[in-house]
């Protein structure tokens, strides 16, 4: 192009030359931006300026996103009037799609639409119905038309569908007590990876091996068969029978469920567990060390004395830095329990009333297992001691609130006291931990006393004394895993209490706990993606309101009226020579 411009300059004279100089440069113009359309096609690459990186995907999500071998339908019902923060939460999940999109080789498509445009309210109860059963919750927002506030119902969720299968997705997260604007932000925050989560769901191919111990009166299979059910989309499960199989058998799993044993272990029993950790293996312990349920309560006097369980299992929580004590917590944050209140016509009436004995425990850690997780609900737990330790490092993943207190074994449980009205002042302890994540290097308990164990089937087994880079969890409550179960049989969500009917961060929490443990994908990681929430100062907007109004008013005027000045100045002095 470049050639040809000065052949045609070199030919053009006379008067004829400017208008064919200007017909050359409009179609060199015309031709880069031909050209740059062409290159960007072939070499396609964006920017990301923004200080969090917020635009960008996660090499494990591109990752998963490269893995999808057919088309994944995305239908978001976030669609039609909302207030500024909803608006927020529907452009970042556009753009999100819009990443995994080519990352995945246009292999997404989406579509956002109101589920209940045009609809009556028999129609659109139906609507709610419908989505609810598929795992999707409405929320009430409030829109103002014409200075008058209105109520509207929103389903701030997703459904994907790839290979006839549908996985449905709550985008609103967030903690409750947080603001309008906090939970928004969060919810931007886990947009990647609760996405990336479907998609690990929807191209899982090799799952790792997940195992739930038995043999020494752990929780039932129904009791937690939620908590299976979703790990059963990323994992394969099994129960273990710990007196039926040798050591080497538990070396077959990735991972060990240790939930809620009531009876002792045996010396055996804790060197299969023992040399499990010492190979590799990952584990989860969720002990409790007081016997107590609420069955125990529904009694003539309403009570029961919590005492000891006999688990035999002190010594290796404690080798590894960490020991359950055996009391009962009590805090002031805590859910509500149905009481009976009297009879009216004839009917029992209850009413919800605070149980101490039901902490909510919340989490201050810049954790991935805990990073912007609802409240996490627990029943009669006991808390941890963290012990000092060489070459393992421990992080508090749960505690307690700032107004809690302890109570010692034997300890006794009456009903009656959600009936009275608890002071603050009584409850002087604070933070108490319930569950702690170890990572490092941990020794045998049986390193100096191996002899001590005899079986057949230990000569087959390769006695290892330590091990480097494992880790595990230690929660002291084995409730935090069980879901209710109704008279009938039908099972609840993990987290969901059906008689306050509110839904807790449980699932959230063992689920992250399994992966971050067994996953290797990286994904875990990408919940501690962290979007700041740069709001306003409206005390300094307030404060200095006149002086700003000033500089973008006046500065213009003025820096004009002076550029005339001395550009007419300028001029002057030219002609003027």
């Amino acid at each position: 192009m470049v050639y040809l411009y000065k052949f045609c300059k070199q030919k053009m004279v006379g008067k004829h030359t400017q208008k064919y100089s200007s017909y050359i440069r409009l179609l060199l113009v015309i031709g880069i931006i031909i050209l740059v359309n062409v290159l960007s096609d072939v070499w396609f690459f964006r920017i990301d300026l923004t200080k969090e990186k917020r635009f960008t995907l996660s090499k494990a999500s591109t990752s998963l996103a490269a893995k999808l071998d057919d088309v994944l339908y995305v239908k978001v019902y976030l669609e039609g009037d909302f207030p500024a923060g909803f608006k927020r939460l529907r452009n970042a999940t556009r753009e999100l799609l819009d990443e995994y999109r080519i990352a995945s080789g246009n292999k997404i498509e989406y579509e956002f639409i109101d589920p209940f445009e045009g609809k009556d309210k028999k129609q659109i109860s139906e609507i709610i119905e419908q989505l609810g059963a598929n795992g999707l919750f409405p929320t009430n927002v409030q829109v103002k038309q014409d200075d008058e506030l209105s109520q509207k119902i929103v389903i701030p969720g997703a459904i994907f569908y790839y290979k006839g299968k549908e996985y449905p997705l709550n985008l609103l997260k967030g903690q409750f007590g947080k603001g309008g604007e906090e939970t928004i932000n969060e919810s931007i925050e886990l947009l990647e990876y609760q996405v990336s989560n479907v998609l690990r769901k929807c191209t899982v191919q090799k799952k790792k091996k997940i195992a739930f111990l038995v043999g020494n009166g752990e929780l039932k299979s129904i009791q937690v068969a939620d908590f299976g059910r979703e790990l059963s989309e990323f994992y394969e499960l099994a129960r273990l029978d710990i007196h039926k199989n040798p050591p080497q058998k538990f070396n077959e799993f990735d991972g060990l469920v240790i939930a809620k044993p009531d009876s002792v272990f045996s010396e055996y029993d804790k060197f299969k567990i023992d040399q499990y950790i010492m190979h590799g293996g990952k584990v989860i312990w969720m002990l409790d060390m007081l016997f107590a349920d609420m069955d125990s309560a529904r009694n003539a006097a309403g009570e029961f004395m919590a005492y000891n369980y006999d688990l035999n299992l002190d010594d290796i929580p404690f080798r590894y830095g960490v020991r359950v004590n055996p009391v009962l917590v009590q805090d002031l944050q805590c859910n509500r329990i149905p009481i009976m209140s009297g009879y009216t016509g004839g009917q029992q009436q209850t009413k919800l009333l605070p149980w101490l004995y039901y902490p909510i425990l919340g989490s201050t850690a810049d954790h991935p297992i805990v990073k912007n997780l609802d409240y996490v609900w627990a029943q009669f737990c006991n808390t941890i001691d963290t012990l000092p330790t060489k070459n393992i490092r421990k992080t508090v993943l749960l505690h307690t609130s700032d107004y809690t207190r302890v109570v010692g074994a034997p300890a006794r449980v009456n009903i009656n006291m959600t009936r009275l009205q608890p002071n603050p002042m009584g409850f002087p302890q604070r933070r108490l931990p319930v569950a702690v994540l170890l990572e490092g290097d941990f020794t045998s308990v049986f390193k100096d006393r191996v002899r001590s164990v005899t079986d057949s089937s230990f000569a087959q087994l390769h006695f290892a004394p330590s091990v480097s880079n494992n880790k595990m969890i230690v929660i002291a409550d084995g409730d935090i895993a069980r879901n209710q179960v109704s008279k009938s049989g039908d099972i609840y969500p993990l987290g969901f209490d059906k008689f306050t009917n509110q839904n807790f961060g449980n699932k959230n929490f063992m689920v992250n706990c399994v992966d971050y443990l067994c996953d290797d994908s990286g994904l875990i990681e990408v919940r501690m993606k962290e979007i700041k929430l740069r709001l306003l100062d409206r005390q300094r907007m307030k404060d200095e309101k006149l002086q700003w109004q000033l500089v973008n008013m006046v500065l213009p005027v003025v820096l004009i009226v002076l550029f005339g000045i001395n550009n007419a100045r300028l001029r002057k002095r030219k002609f003027t020579r």
